[in-house]
């Protein structure tokens, strides 16, 4: 598949954080189980059980019609957003999709999906477009709630990492290195950008070139990438950012260990608690303490190089450094 991209196109490159790519790549996640996901999956099939509406079932029935385990979601799962939007202005833009392209998407997966289960599901959502978008509204809307909101702050602080990292590689090496550094089926050329996959696409439903390019870290796309590169959206390429192999892991035991003895108790939670970034806040929620005393200890890891800050809009999130990491590797 190849994404044509012009001068113009390279002035309008932009990152975005998307709780809605990470909702519905999450249900092919959790289709497929894929392992590194696997603390996870286990959360959310338990929440998903437990959950009390009564139209769980269906709307599990649905979404999995839509994003199938492996290959196509439905393009229209995922329109193109103007800015950081939230979960709720996301689904707007949904609903904002025409429903001739609802229509398109709907048939290609009927062609997919011929012989399968899921089928017998696209034809209902067919029969009255209207009503399927309502559907499908009301069951991401559920899903969001059991499966990815309560784990959105972890999430999120990844993936404005990851684009901090990217964003300094720009201004460093510039849009070719960033390109390059994407995924290894990611290849730039030199009118564009080649993804080594096939293309579903017709030439006639590729979008027009000057819009630009939409770069989308996605914790649950690992270990693929996805793009969309299809009328009326700007064309986006998913890809898996940094640290999703550490995103579950239990943090790690300090109470007794040489660091505890070094930096003092709190302060060495604190450095464990940093294998994904956070804020001074969600800080002091995880470990039960005073956001005032959080951000004093944080002052202090950061002057001594343990710890480093990055900002985004309002918000300043603290990751563990390279000095940090290496104290808590000889643990």
């Amino acid at each position: 598949m190849h994404i044509a991209l012009g001068v113009e196109d390279l002035t309008k490159v932009r990152f975005q954080v998307s709780p809605l790519w990470e909702t519905v790549t999450s249900i092919k996640a959790l289709q497929k189980g894929t392992p590194v996901h696997r603390p996870w999956i286990e959360m959310v099939k338990e929440r998903i059980a437990a959950s009390t509406d009564p139209r769980a079932q269906e709307h599990l029935t649905v979404l999995t019609a839509l994003v199938l385990p492996t290959g196509y979601i439905a393009d229209s799962l995922t329109p193109t957003q103007q800015r950081q939007d939230s979960f709720a202005e996301s689904l707007e833009a949904i609903r904002a999709v025409p429903r001739e392209f609802w229509e398109r998407d709907l048939h290609h997966l009927a062609d997919l999906t011929a012989g399968r289960p899921s089928h017998r599901t696209i034809y209902e959502l067919l029969s009255d477009i209207d009503a399927a978008i309502s559907r499908i509204l009301a069951a991401l809307e559920w899903y969001w709630a059991a499966a990815v909101e309560p784990f959105w702050p972890r999430l999120r602080s990844v993936l404005l990492a990851d684009i901090d990292t990217r964003l300094e590689q720009l201004a460093r090496d510039g849009i070719q290195e960033v390109f390059k550094t994407l995924h290894p089926s990611v290849r730039p050329t030199s009118t564009g950008l080649e993804i080594m996959r096939g293309c579903c696409y017709s030439a006639s439903s590729i979008p027009d070139p000057g819009r630009g390019l939409v770069l989308v870290p996605n914790v649950f796309v690992w270990p693929d990438t996805l793009v969309l590169n299809v009328q009326p959206f700007v064309p986006t390429i998913t890809y898996a950012p940094r640290g999703v192999g550490r995103l579950w892991e239990t943090v790690r035991e300090t109470s007794e260990s040489p660091v505890s003895a070094l930096l003092g108790r709190t302060r060495a939670q604190i450095l464990a608690q940093l294998d994904v970034p956070m804020t001074t806040t969600q800080l002091a929620c995880a470990l039960d303490l005073a956001a005032g005393t959080v951000s004093g200890h944080l002052r202090v890891l950061s002057g001594s190089g343990l710890a480093e800050s990055l900002r985004s809009g309002r918000e300043v999130f603290y990751r563990r450094g390279e000095l940090g990491e290496a104290l808590l590797s000889r643990a």
